[in-house]
């Protein structure tokens, strides 16, 4: 069994096999393409999203960062430190053991 062609055949066959693959190929890169622009959108909205969530937080950091300088100003004039208190209340104390000397002397007179 002999197959044989005319050369206007043989050169149809080649342009169908060479459009066929052409086409094939044309295909799946399209659909390569559409996949990876579809992702590609994807990420653009994700990073727009991740975007808007940080500077939301670099707000709210700010305004932490406010009212922690804000409770430094304010600590000191609202409350004593330990060390003052005791430094305080030991010239209290030493005030109340003179007057109770002189008390003491006092009576010891009369």
């Amino acid at each position: 069994m002999t197959f044989s062609l005319e050369a206007y055949q043989a050169i149809m066959l080649a342009i169908t096999i060479v459009g066929s693959i052409f086409g094939a190929g044309k295909a799946f890169f399209g659909r390569i393409e559409t996949s990876l622009k579809d992702r590609d959108d994807g990420l653009k909205t994700e990073l727009s999203k991740m975007g808007d969530q940080m500077s939301k937080e670099s707000e709210a950091i700010r305004q932490l960062d406010r009212e922690i300088l804000k409770l430094k100003a304010e600590l000191p004039r609202e409350y004593v430190a330990k060390e003052d208190f005791i430094r305080s209340f030991t010239v209290v104390e030493a005030k109340i053991d003179a007057v109770q000397t002189t008390l003491t002397q006092f009576a010891k007179e009369k």
